[in-house]
């Protein structure tokens, strides 16, 4: 994430007795026995992009879906400082149960490319069982995965050895996450040292150039990992989709590297997903979730231009990929064709009033994300969203108003992150610091108010096209009006367990059923006919 553009993470912990609620279930990390009064039920539908008027997430019965949830990086793959000091935590069940616990249906899921391909044109076998073993884990307690290749300035390898000299005004830098150190220029030289920020070294610049010009090939090999990535989970309802590059760099050349290059790496990587899924029994299309360059995510243009919202490309001849080991086996095809892609959905992070580059409030952050998702003719995600201030006071602030955003805009985003390990580089920055951890990790667990927020009130899937929600953050009442196109459409809505006792009322709308779970409530409802509803929980 590019919270090292501005200020280095610090994480308040703090319980506002407001809206502070324990996180139910909340268990030491091991493996646990999976709860009896979780029914994966909303993961065996497909989603897809409903793009155009009305654009929307939905799933394969046309209910309007919202996505919420967090970010969990303990599946990547980080540069690691200090060897008593673990860059990320053990990824159990565990996790996910609690994960569950706050209502979430979607973790965004940090994979590496450089865990998937450490040996150029080989992709490791083993690591993708890893990523499958936690989408089945997600899958057991009704959470949606969106796959995200992550980077953090480039790559794990742009680190500065010891012994290496940095010129006057640079530093010596740690390694991050991202690309394998194949794919880095200038590994183990003083270009790796940084002028204050992580992104900020002649290595990590090179790097990036080299990948928008496909120097050596760099592009295409990245390109065709998705395509085994997309050929292990093609008929796998539980993928809510592919992030397909996590902040990208804006580059040596901005308005070149992150318009038109950027827009020419999506359209190959696209081409080479679908063609993933294509080569699978039973393999079918998931959601593209793409992203601006760090810098320019705020604004209501913010580039790649579109070469990529068509897929009459080809990911190249070499562009394919196999989930048995080879980048360049099954999954191979040129995913050539005239059709547009309709699987699209913009997926900015939205950190204005945060740590941003460029000025401007939450309010216009969502309206312009909101202009940019209708100039691509699709909808728009979160993929990141958090605050870290020195103020306890404006981080609820902020937070509250934020979650009455998303509501407005009846969208979803997971929140940066779930957990985060002591030994993070985030923490760390420069070589030899160490940090003064007061505990192995932070997290909601120990961030009771915002976990609140994230558990409010909230449609999993609601019939037809959503056109207002309301949630009450202190008590877990909700509002919610849309329109049905068909009698009988179900919603599944999630109350927290503040809310005591939830009743749902509305018109054109039956509740038929109301389960207790760990956390909260699950309750159902059916649209009587066709046209506009409205519901609304209240607590008692």
């Amino acid at each position: 994430m590019t919270r090292t553009y501005f200020t280095l993470r610090r994480r308040v912990l703090i319980t506002l007795a407001t809206l502070a609620i324990p996180l139910a279930g909340s268990t030491p990390a091991v493996h646990a026995t999976p709860l009896t009064d979780t029914t994966a039920d909303q993961v065996q539908r497909p989603l897809h992009a409903v793009m155009g008027q009305g654009a929307r997430i939905a799933d394969d019965t046309g209910r309007t879906v919202l996505l919420r949830g967090v970010n969990v990086n303990s599946a990547g793959q980080y540069y690691q400082e200090w060897p008593d000091l673990p860059a990320t935590t053990t990824l159990t069940e565990d996790d996910f149960i609690r994960i569950a616990a706050l209502g979430s249906n979607v973790v965004r899921l940090i994979i590496s490319w450089s865990a998937l391909e450490p040996t150029r044109g080989h992709i490791d076998q083993n690591y993708l069982d890893r990523i499958a073993q936690a989408v089945s884990w997600a899958r057991a307690h009704d959470i949606y995965v969106l796959l995200d290749m992550h980077q953090d300035a480039w790559g794990v390898a742009v680190n500065t050895p010891d012994g290496v000299y940095c010129p006057p005004f640079t530093q010596p830098g740690v390694g991050w996450d991202g690309a394998p150190a194949w794919a880095t220029a200038l590994v183990g030289t003083s270009a790796t040292c940084r002028v204050s920020k992580r992104e900020l070294s002649v290595a990590v610049q090179a790097s990036f150039a080299n990948f928008y010009l496909d120097v050596n090939g760099v592009q295409t090999e990245l390109v065709n990992t998705w395509a085994a990535v997309a050929a292990r989970f093609a008929n796998d309802p539980a993928i809510a989709g592919y992030d397909l590059l996590n902040e990208p760099n804006p580059g040596l050349i901005p308005g070149l590297d992150d318009y038109v290059l950027l827009g020419n790496f999506y359209r190959r990587a696209m081409a080479a997903i679908r063609s993933g899924e294509q080569s699978a029994p039973g393999g079918f299309r998931h959601i593209a979730f793409f992203e601006p360059s760090v810098i320019t995510g705020s604004l209501p243009v913010p580039g790649p231009l579109p070469l990529f919202t068509s897929a009459s490309g080809s990911a190249s001849g070499s562009a394919s990929g196999s989930a048995s080991g080879s980048a360049s086996g099954s999954a191979s095809g040129s995913a050539s064709g005239s059709a547009s892609d309709d699987d699209m959905v913009y997926a900015p992070h939205q950190y204005n009033e945060s740590i941003s580059p460029l000025p401007g409030s939450l309010a216009s952050g969502f309206a312009d994300t909101a202009t940019a998702a209708g100039g691509y003719g699709t909808t728009f995600f979160n993929g990141e969203w958090g605050f870290w201030d020195s103020d306890p006071a404006v981080i609820a602030d902020k937070t509250r108003r934020y979650a009455a955003l998303e509501d407005s805009h009846l969208v979803g985003g997971t929140y940066w992150q779930w957990r985060q390990a002591c030994g993070d580089p985030h923490n760390i920055q420069t070589r030899g610091t160490r940090p003064t951890c007061t505990a192995p990790d932070t997290g909601l667990d120990h961030d009771p108010a915002t976990a609140a927020v994230i558990a409010r009130s909230y449609p999993r899937a609601a019939p037809g096209q959503l056109t207002a929600l309301t949630s009450d953050i202190p008590s877990g009442a909700m509002t919610l009006t849309g329109t049905a196109d068909r009698t009988g459409e179900s919603a599944d809505l999630w109350v927290p367990e503040r809310c005591a006792n939830p009743a749902l009322t509305g018109a054109n709308i039956t509740q038929t059923a109301r389960r207790q779970v760990t956390g909260g409530w699950r309750i159902t409802a059916a649209t009587n006919t066709t046209g506009a509803y409205r519901l609304a929980i209240a607590c008692g």
